[in-house]
């Protein structure tokens, strides 16, 4: 099955070329210049991937990306920038990016990259859509969650770690694995956006409830769910 593209980028010969090289791979391609029609293509056509510029004439599509994700929640979000610092990567990746790739880029890598987003089938995308544990309740449509009844506010990564872990209570969850599952394969190996992402988690779920759910096994990595064992 063909996938379905929607590209949004400024610049007209960077523009041709990805449209180019998507559709000779086999991809049905479409583009805009501005950010101005953006919510109007995405809920008239359904996209499997947005390619999607970080700068877009002057403004910074990522203030966008939130709540782009929470509307489409299958949408794949593959951000293309000049500004490739690893704080750049992590900023994007924590708002919500499924991948993000600086510019100057190889075509082959595009269309490599592009592919594993469409494939990667994330924890919140299942059927089912209501998740709960003890007093943790996980609603994967709206994308809300509540802890004794309280409603945690979550960044999209956030979201993704937790329903991720929460969906295999007790399993160990190397580092490389929350890395792989949640942030990609693209991001610096000696990055510590896993343990600064899950302190923060850990916080908003677990501080002033008797009973934890996130937990750390040394040497191992991270679980989910009700601890009967000191970390």
């Amino acid at each position: 099955m063909s996938l379905n593209i929607l590209v949004v980028e400024d610049e007209p010969k960077v523009q041709r070329f990805i449209r180019q090289a998507l559709e000779q791979s086999g991809m049905t391609v479409e583009t805009l210049e501005s950010l101005d029609d953006l919510d109007s293509h995405l809920e008239r056509t359904k996209f499997d991937v947005l390619i999607l510029d970080r700068l877009v004439g002057k403004r910074d599509s990522l203030s966008l990306l939130s709540r782009i994700k929470k509307i489409h929640l299958s949408l794949k979000v593959l951000v293309l920038s000049a500004l490739g610092e690893v704080e750049d990567r992590v900023s994007g990746l924590e708002l919500g990016a499924d991948d993000y790739l600086p510019k100057p880029f190889h075509v082959s890598e595009l269309i490599a990259r592009v592919r594993n987003i469409s494939r990667r089938n994330t924890e919140s995308e299942k059927s089912d859509t209501l998740l709960q544990y003890l007093d943790l309740e996980i609603r994967f449509d709206t994308q809300e969650v509540k802890r004794s009844g309280k409603v945690l506010s979550l960044t999209a990564k956030e979201f993704k770690l937790l329903t991720l872990m929460a969906r295999w209570p007790k399993k160990i969850f190397s580092r490389s694995d929350l890395l792989d599952r949640v942030w990609g394969l693209n991001l610096d190996p000696g990055t510590n956006v896993v343990e600064v992402t899950l302190n923060r988690l850990r916080t908003k779920v677990d501080e002033g409830n008797a009973i934890s759910l996130i937990h750390t096994r040394r040497g191992s990595g991270y679980w989910f769910g009700e601890n009967k064992e000191n970390d």
